[in-house]
């Protein structure tokens, strides 16, 4: 209330000052005074009003403006009388006059032309702060914002207006704040020529005054392109890819982008690109554009990766050769991406598809992260197995690999396959969150599970949290998720809130020192859980998991013995306050998965227990009211959208008819199974409002 009536109070302020202050004319200032223009950019706060108070001892009462403010931007002038030691306040109100901001600076002013002030008004309860600026000029330069590629040229001019908003004619020093990406020359008294030298964004500035007005500079990252040359620049005329993936003769530099124009890159590819923590080097798909890499027959991985601190980003990797089986051979497909001797990379929502594995990672390489690829029909058979895991992990626990929104589908082999032999690697420190993997290894005529964590060789330190697995009916025998393997005794690990449905057995446990097994789900027709050890339990903690079976059916297994759900809690000692039920759920259940790195972008994830034609699905922590998005099945990824809009807000309705899979390219012993009604998953991208 009281900030209310000092408000009332300025009101009237106002008026006194303004009939005894201001020039009848308006456009010139008195001897003795000093017109100053107050400028401030107020998006992102909710500032609507902005009151400026003037207060020195030779003034006898304070002088009290109200600035304009019109589409976020406050510009208006006031007018002071010269002299020394004049507190200028600042105050900004929402439209309920509750005051928002305020600030202050006590200066001396001069009559005529003053240098620039700056007021940095900070928020009186959790708003943004706020830059003003009062000066004697206002300074613009066009245009306003350009985008150049490399030994592009571009002229700015800047206008100069004084307080009074008349033109001035007068000479502007001219710079740029990165001259290394782009260098100004000056062409005139209020022109300069702005040279494109290196990627990068940077402020192109013109100062007169003391006061300077600034345009934006978009240098575009370098390109590769199918039609690329070891002898281009980079720019106009773009690299082949392995010249960029080497580094572009010597151009690219940590923090730079390299662009992957649209089309087919045939071949086999290796980047060693170094970056930096606070630059890496990022190589990405150009918007809009479809990069692809296709190992075609090759006998070595698609796409090897080395070099530290890069980001790899949005591109496809695929083999086009149709060999699909040989007698006793294994990885007559090649691996698509080989992380061979890398740190600190992150590759980021890539599609790979028909290649052996999808990616595989050697021990020794760390702070690796996998992010939000979407694989699938890889691998081959032979006479007496299948091979051609989705991912397949080594870790050595010096670093962390991270297999993060990850969907891998219809693989030959694995889904998720982290697995080491004897002697020659470990599992340790791997983070498996939120991936969604389904029928893998159901295209091959061997059953595999869609996820294993488990070797010869410890695992230690490992998380397996909110992934989503499933099997369609009747699709494999096997096992859908596997948590260590045969008789080797491992570490630590963490398995929580994870939604495993389908396959021979839902669950498969194997010998763990401390094993923590938390609010899971788990559904099926078959063997819900099977412990295998047989040494002690003592450490593990089993708690608040929900099985969709017939407790009184024994599909619990312990020790190599089968029981009911109750037996099997006696036997075992775990799982106290686990819950089961015969049935399966009622409701559809839905999993959205937002996008880390893409705004706009996520995995939808649904099973389907009620059949419904379609579910709705809240992406409202995924959009933004008025963006434009589009709807994919993951099945048909490159298809055209099941839905698509501009979103209004809420809920959005997905199709539950489904899509045919892809065909594996040269084939498939066994068909991909249609999974609708009963479950699919989506791709949801967007474009901004």
């Amino acid at each position: 209330m009281r900030t209310a009536v000092a408000v009332v109070a300025t009101a009237f302020a106002v008026l006194a000052v303004s009939s005894c202050l201001v020039d009848p004319t308006g456009t010139h200032t008195r001897p003795g005074e000093a017109k100053l223009l107050l400028q401030a950019n107020l998006s992102g706060s909710a500032v609507a009003t902005v009151v400026v108070q003037v207060t020195a001892a030779d003034i006898p009462s304070p002088l009290v403006f109200n600035i304009p403010v019109v589409q976020s931007q406050a510009i208006g002038t006031i007018t002071v009388p010269a002299g020394s030691s004049r507190t200028i306040a600042v105050r900004a109100f929402d439209v309920g006059g509750i005051a928002t901001h305020a600030g202050a600076v006590t200066v001396d002013v001069q009559a005529g032309t003053n240098g620039t002030i700056t007021i940095v008004l900070q928020p009186l309860a959790g708003d943004i702060p706020i830059t003003v600026t009062l000066g004697s000029f206002t300074i613009t330069v066009t245009p306003g914002r350009d985008t150049l590629f490399v030994g592009d040229t571009i002229s700015f001019t800047a206008t100069i207006r004084d307080a009074s908003d008349s033109p001035v004619v007068a000479q502007v020093a001219w710079g740029t704040l990165a001259p290394a990406l782009a260098s100004i020359a000056t062409t005139g008294q209020l022109t300069g020529r702005v040279t494109a030298n290196h990627p990068g964004q940077t402020a192109v500035v013109a100062t007169y005054g003391g006061t300077a007005g600034t345009a934006t500079v978009v240098v575009a990252g370098w390109f590769a392109s199918p039609t690329g040359s070891n002898s281009g620049d980079g720019s106009r005329r773009p690299w082949d890819l392995q010249t960029a993936l080497s580094g572009g003769n010597g151009k690219v530099q940590p923090g730079d982008t390299i662009w992957l124009r649209g089309g087919t890159y045939p071949g086999t590819y290796t980047t060693a690109l170094a970056g930096t923590a606070s630059a890496p080097i990022v190589v990405r798909q150009y918007r809009g554009e479809r990069a692809t890499i296709d190992g075609g027959t090759a006998t070595v991985e698609t796409f090897t990766v080395d070099g530290h601190w890069a980001i790899y980003w949005g591109f496809e990797v695929m083999q086009s050769g149709t060999a699909r089986f040989c007698d006793s051979c294994l990885a007559l497909r090649p691996t698509g991406v080989y992380v061979r001797g890398a740190h600190d990379v992150k590759l980021v929502n890539l599609i790979v598809h028909d290649v052996g594995h999808g990616v595989f990672t050697e021990d020794s390489t760390r702070n690796i992260e996998l992010y939000g690829w979407i694989v699938y029909d890889g691998g081959n058979t032979n006479a007496t197995r299948s091979d051609g895991h989705g991912m397949y992990i080594h870790n050595n626990g010096l670093g962390s690999k991270v297999l993060r929104d990850n969907v891998i589908f219809n693989q030959f082999g694995y889904g998720i396959h982290a697995f080491v032999g004897i002697g020659s690697a470990t599992l340790k420190h791997i983070v498996f969150d939120g991936n969604a993997l389904f029928n893998n290894g159901t295209v091959s005529g061997f059953d595999n599970p869609n996820f294993q964590v488990g070797g010869f060789e410890i695992a230690d330190g490992d998380t397996v949290t909110h992934n989503m697995m499933y099997f369609s009916p009747g699709a494999s025998g096997f096992v859908n998720a596997r948590v260590g393997f045969e008789g080797q005794m491992n570490g630590t690990a963490l398995v929580r809130n994870n939604y495993l449905v389908g396959g021979g057995a839902v669950f498969d446990v194997g010998y763990w020192q401390d094993l923590n097994v938390a609010d899971n789900t788990l559904a099926g027709s078959s063997t819900m859980v099977n412990v295998h050890d047989t040494s002690s339990v003592a450490g593990w903690q089993w708690t608040s998991n929900q099985y969709w079976r017939d407790p009184t059916i024994t599909e619990w297994t312990f020790r190599n013995t089968d029981y009911t759900f109750a037996n099997w809690k006696t036997a075992s000692g775990l799982g106290t306050t686990d819950v089961a039920a015969a049935g399966q759920p009622v409701f559809p259940q839905v999993f959205v998965r937002p996008n880390l790195y893409e705004p706009g972008r996520a995995h939808v994830v649904i099973y389907n227990w009620s059949g419904q034609s379609a579910v709705p699905v809240d992406l409202s922590n995924v959009l933004q009211a008025g963006a434009h998005y589009e709807v994919r099945n993951v099945q048909d990824v490159f298809g055209t959208p099941l839905a698509s809009g501009t979103y209004g807000g809420g809920w959005v309705s997905f199709p539950m008819t489904g899509v045919t899979p892809p065909t594996p390219i040269g084939g498939s012993p066994r068909a991909p199974i249609k999974t609708a009604p009963n479950f699919d998953v989506f791709l949801v991208t967007s474009s901004g409002p």
